[in-house]
């Protein structure tokens, strides 16, 4: 995958994850972007040789709220 379609598709990504933050958190979408950027999973997430971005949006959400309530980022023994 070149950057350029990577990009295009953690864009997406992102999105899935804010919307499910709007509906799971019950937060606004400026205070839903502010959690998903400020987060470590994003820093990770947007580099490509993570392969997190394998993950579903769900799992995703599922890490970011954990590392947000727990302070703690934890990754599934499959990554």
């Amino acid at each position: 995958m070149d950057k350029t379609e990577f990009d295009s598709f953690i864009e997406l990504k992102i999105g899935d994850i804010t919307a499910l933050v709007i509906d799971r958190k019950a937060f606004d979408f400026e205070k839903a972007i502010e959690y998903v950027y400020k987060s470590g999973l994003y820093r990770l997430l947007i580099q490509e040789n993570t392969k997190l971005w394998h993950l579903s949006s769900e799992k995703l959400f599922d890490m970011l709220v954990n590392e947000k309530e727990n302070k703690q980022l934890i990754f599934p023994d499959y990554v």
